[in-house]
């Protein structure tokens, strides 16, 4: 969950300049020449070429790509730092430990963020650069040929540059190979940098069959559920947000883990590790796993009521109403001064995957992507509280924009069904940010046994909030797949 929350910090540091890009844009009146300017681009790459080069947005775009380029690479290290700290020491204190604490998560964390985050980078220049140096190569000196007067020597030189750059990618995916327990030898080892790289690169090679199984068994798990959502689309079952839980919560703290195992017991100084056969765990999950999800979303529901209950939290739940009210107004205000247009709304058309796509399998994957929004949310808030503001501001914000196209009818009708249910919970997952947020900053500047206690109990209670907050999701889903659209057409809509 604490890997969600890192996304969701990252997007804030991503939509929140945009937001505040385009609220400038509307307030001087060139928004609408700016959405004018893009859409009329025949590409991404012409569109950014047309603006960039105009001297009403170059400025502006310039500083807004720099920003963002660079927030997110200091968030994605830093945080990243922390939260694979915090990932793979709590499969260490796993293994040895009966039991495992909030405390203890957040305090692998603390303890080994810089060390990890360090490895991280250093690891991504070494694994990545080669691909960079081979694509930068291929688009500074491979010929442009105008389209429909290109040379046979033109063809050799593309070709040419084309190899070239293979080549270059092709040694960033083999060095990816041998960079792969950087991370886990960072945590385990303690070590960091060039340690922790040229112990990962020492065991893929005494261990490289080992290494090469689990890479496999991880592609073929990946491709497995891209090309199951795939085909559950092209027959109308969208379910690419089920699979990203799936594969977020389920799937990929299995392979971290066997990752980390792998490395840990596979180490020289390590006894062999002991086999034994067990039934597989696909039993558990069958029989255990739903059990074990009901009893935690009865407690979540539980700490839902308390935290709604105690006085104390009034505030967080003020301010993010607060939030999601801006974004509402900034989105209407913006929308209405150019940014319309970029939406494509079409009054009074039911949105064609809504109308062709199997209404419970639709509601589904609505109840997982809000679920995952709710736990993205209330999980930045360790990002200390801006982050969980700024994704509900955010959302706020794509309500408002589409007001402007749409009459009180017809927008009634849209929202209203599902929202008296989706929207308070979604601010409520925003209110148990802001309180982590809070915690988090308390925890930071005064360091004390209590405040670290705070912490440790509120992202205890950010956790078992947004999983009490499953059911209410689901509920608004199903409503929002199957009931909402047969309101829409009474109120007027098509499709």
């Amino acid at each position: 969950m604490l890997g969600l929350g890192l996304t969701a910090i990252e997007e804030s540091a991503v939509f929140a300049p945009i937001i505040v890009y385009f609220t400038i844009l509307a307030t001087n009146h060139t928004l609408t020449q700016f959405i004018n300017q893009l859409m009329g681009a025949t590409g991404i790459l012409d569109a950014f070429s047309s603006l960039i080069n105009d001297p009403a947005y170059s400025l502006g775009l310039t500083v807004l790509i720099v920003s963002i380029v660079v927030a997110v690479i200091l968030i994605g290290i830093v945080g990243g730092g922390f939260v694979l700290s915090a990932e793979y020491g709590t499969y260490l204190d796993a293994w040895s430990q009966t039991s495992v604490s909030i405390g203890d998560v957040l305090e692998n964390g603390r303890r080994g963020w810089k060390r990890t985050a360090w490895t991280l980078l250093l690891t991504d220049i070494v694994t990545w650069s080669p691909a960079i140096v081979g694509v930068a190569i291929f688009l500074l000196f491979a010929p442009r040929p105008a389209p429909g007067v290109i040379s046979p020597s033109d063809v050799f030189l593309i070709l040419t540059y084309e190899v070239i750059a293979g080549i270059f990618i092709i040694a960033s995916l083999i060095l990816s190979i041998f960079t792969i327990y950087s991370v886990p030898a960072s945590v385990i080892d303690q070590v960091s940098g060039p340690s922790a790289i040229a112990r990962s690169f020492h065991f893929v090679a005494k261990n490289f069959r080992v290494t090469f199984t689990y890479i496999l068994v991880r592609l073929i798990f990946q491709a497995l559920s891209f090309f199951l959502l795939l085909y559950a689309s092209s027959i109308g079952l969208p379910l690419s947000s089920l699979g990203t839980v799936v594969l977020s919560l389920l799937l990929t703290p299995i392979l971290h883990s066997t990752k980390a195992m792998i490395y840990s017991y596979g180490r020289p100084s390590e006894a062999e590790m002991p086999f034994e056969l067990f039934d597989p765990i696909w039993h558990d999950i069958g029989r255990r796993l739903p059990r074990v999800a009901w009893r935690k979303v009865r407690l979540g529901l539980s700490e839902i009521g308390r935290f709604l209950a105690s006085p104390r939290n009034l505030p967080f739940h003020i301010l993010a109403a607060l939030a999601f009210a801006l974004g509402i107004w900034l989105g209407e205000y913006v929308s209405a001064n150019g940014l319309l247009p970029l939406f494509n709304v079409q009054p009074g058309m039911i949105n064609p995957i809504v109308a062709s796509s199997f209404g419970p399998a639709l509601g589904i994957d609505i109840f997982a992507n809000n679920w995952l929004v709710s736990i993205s949310t209330g999980m930045a808030g360790i990002g200390f509280g801006l982050p969980a503001f700024q994704t509900i501001l955010f959302n706020g914000f794509i309500v408002g924009a589409i007001i402007p196209a749409l009459d009180l009818t017809h927008l009634l009708s849209l929202i209203l069904p599902h929202g008296v249910i989706e929207i308070p919970s979604l601010v409520l997952s925003g209110s148990i940010g802001l309180k982590l947020g809070w915690a988090a900053l308390n925890s930071k500047l005064n360091p004390s046994p209590e405040n670290k206690e705070f912490l440790s109990l509120t992202l205890r209670q950010t956790v078992y909030v947004v999983i009490g907050l499953a059911p209410l999701f689901l509920i608004a889903g199903i409503i929002e797949g199957n009931i909402t659209p047969i309101i829409m057409r009474w109120f007027g809509w098509t499709g």
